[in-house]
Protein backbone atom coordinates (compact mmCIF):
# COMPACT_ATOMS: atom_id res chain seq x y z
CA UNK A 1 0.00 0.00 0.00
CA UNK A 2 2.86 2.22 0.65
CA UNK A 3 4.59 1.25 -2.55
CA UNK A 4 1.37 2.27 -4.38
CA UNK A 5 0.88 5.83 -2.54
CA UNK A 6 4.45 6.45 -3.59
CA UNK A 7 3.93 5.58 -7.48
CA UNK A 8 0.39 7.53 -7.64
CA UNK A 9 2.27 10.84 -5.52
CA UNK A 10 4.95 10.46 -8.75
CA UNK A 11 2.22 10.17 -11.09
CA UNK A 12 0.79 13.14 -9.90
CA UNK A 13 3.94 15.09 -9.74
CA UNK A 14 5.28 14.10 -13.25
CA UNK A 15 1.31 15.11 -14.52
CA UNK A 16 1.38 18.85 -13.02
CA UNK A 17 5.22 18.94 -14.56
CA UNK A 18 3.93 17.70 -18.17
CA UNK A 19 1.48 20.29 -17.86
CA UNK A 20 3.46 23.21 -16.58
CA UNK A 21 5.76 22.24 -19.67
CA UNK A 22 2.67 22.32 -21.76
CA UNK A 23 1.52 25.86 -20.89
CA UNK A 24 5.70 27.17 -20.97
CA UNK A 25 5.37 25.76 -24.46
CA UNK A 26 2.32 27.64 -25.10
CA UNK A 27 4.36 30.77 -23.90
CA UNK A 28 7.32 30.20 -25.85
CA UNK A 29 9.26 29.87 -22.52
CA UNK A 30 11.83 26.88 -24.36
CA UNK A 31 14.43 27.85 -22.01
CA UNK A 32 12.52 27.22 -19.26
CA UNK A 33 10.28 24.03 -20.22
CA UNK A 34 13.84 22.33 -20.98
CA UNK A 35 15.42 23.10 -17.38
CA UNK A 36 11.98 21.96 -15.67
CA UNK A 37 11.87 18.62 -18.17
CA UNK A 38 15.25 17.61 -17.50
CA UNK A 39 14.54 18.12 -13.53
CA UNK A 40 11.52 15.87 -14.18
CA UNK A 41 13.71 13.57 -15.83
CA UNK A 42 16.33 13.50 -12.94
CA UNK A 43 13.40 13.34 -10.28
CA UNK A 44 11.91 10.44 -11.72
CA UNK A 45 14.61 8.12 -12.75
CA UNK A 46 17.87 9.40 -11.00
CA UNK A 47 19.60 9.86 -14.70
CA UNK A 48 19.69 12.86 -17.19
CA UNK A 49 18.32 12.61 -20.59
CA UNK A 50 21.11 11.34 -22.69
CA UNK A 51 21.03 8.09 -20.07
CA UNK A 52 17.46 7.75 -20.81
CA UNK A 53 17.23 7.63 -24.41
CA UNK A 54 20.59 5.51 -24.43
CA UNK A 55 19.20 2.88 -22.26
CA UNK A 56 17.70 -0.30 -22.87
CA UNK A 57 13.79 -0.52 -23.01
CA UNK A 58 14.21 -3.85 -20.93
CA UNK A 59 16.91 -2.08 -18.38
CA UNK A 60 14.86 1.06 -18.02
CA UNK A 61 11.80 -0.99 -16.94
CA UNK A 62 13.75 -3.24 -14.52
CA UNK A 63 15.27 0.53 -13.09
CA UNK A 64 11.32 2.10 -13.03
CA UNK A 65 9.68 -0.93 -11.39
CA UNK A 66 13.12 -1.33 -8.74
CA UNK A 67 12.21 2.23 -7.43
CA UNK A 68 8.64 2.39 -8.02
CA UNK A 69 7.69 -1.84 -8.16
CA UNK A 70 5.41 -2.46 -11.19
CA UNK A 71 3.06 0.45 -12.53
CA UNK A 72 2.01 0.80 -16.33
CA UNK A 73 0.82 4.09 -15.52
CA UNK A 74 3.93 5.51 -14.11
CA UNK A 75 6.19 3.93 -17.48
CA UNK A 76 2.93 5.41 -19.51
CA UNK A 77 3.75 8.84 -17.74
CA UNK A 78 7.30 9.13 -18.68
CA UNK A 79 6.70 8.12 -21.84
CA UNK A 80 4.29 11.29 -22.28
CA UNK A 81 7.24 13.28 -20.38
CA UNK A 82 9.73 12.14 -22.92
CA UNK A 83 7.25 13.03 -25.45
CA UNK A 84 6.80 16.42 -24.07
CA UNK A 85 10.96 16.84 -24.25
CA UNK A 86 10.46 16.04 -27.92
CA UNK A 87 8.37 18.57 -28.22
CA UNK A 88 10.98 20.93 -26.40
CA UNK A 89 13.25 19.61 -28.45
CA UNK A 90 11.45 20.29 -32.08
CA UNK A 91 10.62 23.87 -30.98
CA UNK A 92 14.15 25.09 -30.10
CA UNK A 93 15.14 23.07 -33.85
CA UNK A 94 16.85 19.97 -32.67
CA UNK A 95 15.36 17.55 -34.54
CA UNK A 96 17.94 14.64 -34.12
CA UNK A 97 17.18 14.82 -30.18
CA UNK A 98 12.92 15.37 -30.73
CA UNK A 99 13.04 12.12 -33.55
CA UNK A 100 15.52 10.70 -30.47
CA UNK A 101 12.44 11.47 -27.62
CA UNK A 102 9.52 10.69 -29.91
CA UNK A 103 10.73 7.37 -30.29
CA UNK A 104 11.63 6.28 -26.92
CA UNK A 105 8.15 7.30 -25.72
CA UNK A 106 6.88 4.83 -28.71
CA UNK A 107 8.91 2.04 -27.19
CA UNK A 108 7.48 2.67 -24.06
CA UNK A 109 4.11 3.32 -24.76
CA UNK A 110 4.32 -0.07 -27.24
CA UNK A 111 5.49 -2.08 -24.13
CA UNK A 112 2.97 -0.66 -21.91
CA UNK A 113 0.04 -1.51 -24.51
CA UNK A 114 1.58 -5.13 -24.97
CA UNK A 115 1.80 -5.50 -21.05
CA UNK A 116 -0.97 -3.87 -19.05
CA UNK A 117 -4.44 -5.01 -18.93
CA UNK A 118 -6.12 -1.41 -19.53
CA UNK A 119 -6.70 0.40 -22.70
CA UNK A 120 -6.59 3.34 -23.26
CA UNK A 121 -8.05 6.24 -26.17
CA UNK A 122 -5.09 8.44 -24.51
CA UNK A 123 -2.32 6.23 -25.09
CA UNK A 124 -3.45 5.17 -28.91
CA UNK A 125 -3.57 9.01 -29.54
CA UNK A 126 -0.11 9.74 -27.80
CA UNK A 127 0.86 6.87 -30.31
CA UNK A 128 -0.55 8.19 -33.35
CA UNK A 129 0.77 11.30 -32.48
CA UNK A 130 4.27 9.66 -32.15
CA UNK A 131 4.12 8.08 -35.18
CA UNK A 132 3.09 10.81 -37.84
CA UNK A 133 5.52 13.27 -36.07
CA UNK A 134 8.18 10.47 -37.02
CA UNK A 135 7.13 10.03 -40.32
CA UNK A 136 7.56 13.86 -40.48
CA UNK A 137 10.69 13.96 -39.49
Amino acid sequence: MIRRDYILRMIDEMVKLIAALLGLLKKGEIEQAQKIYNEGILRALDMDEDTLLQIDLDKLVTIFEVKYGESYEGLETIATLLSRGGDIHLKSGDELRSKQCYFKSLEILNLVELKSDSFSLNRQAEMNKLNQLLHQL
